[in-house]
């Protein structure tokens, strides 16, 4: 696993009123949730800022397909009807890493008041074992399926990650 570090550039606006979607960026017309706001972080970081970024399928793309990456962050999902609606968590786990598009996985964190970004580059073998450590299982937003959810940061997840950098 690698660690990246920098400073976020990318222009912001930030609406605390909002209900979800909090973030305005780069003075365009919508709103974006944390997790898009990251992924466009990450993009911005490598000169590939896009207005809206493509919602591309776990298998038939990546987020940052010019790295073949995807962009993980606390409390997001592993992915959106990963096997069917009538499957158990372990299947779904089991048949998104059969399936997945990316090699690269990227966790990142952001501190807003300092404009801290932390990368975690991992292969498919370390997010796998990310995978089984910090997801929890619940319904997904419409509650048809199960999802896969990631947990919410904490000290002893980024400790995990630490223990594991090069």
């Amino acid at each position: 696993m690698q660690k990246l570090t920098y400073t976020n550039t990318m222009p912001y606006e930030f609406d605390s009123y909002r209900r979800s979607s909090k973030y305005r960026l780069n003075g365009g017309d919508t709103y974006k949730n944390r997790g898009e706001t990251l992924e466009s972080i990450a993009k911005w970081h490598r000169g590939l800022f896009t207005e809206n970024n493509p919602c591309t399928s776990y298998c038939n793309g990546s987020d940052i397909e010019e790295e073949n990456a995807s962009v993980k962050s606390s409390e997001g999902s592993l992915g959106r009807s990963i096997g069917g609606h009538n499957n158990t968590a372990s299947n779904k786990i089991r048949t998104y890493f059969k399936t997945v598009h990316s090699t690269l996985f990227i966790w990142m964190e952001w501190d807003e008041e300092t404009q801290l970004v932390t990368e975690y580059h991992m292969n498919k073998r370390e997010f796998g074992a990310f995978v089984q450590r910090w997801t929890r299982i619940c319904n997904n937003s419409e509650h048809t399926e199960l999802a896969i959810r990631f947990r919410h940061t904490s000290k002893a997840l980024i400790q995990w990650l630490e223990e594991r950098c090069i």
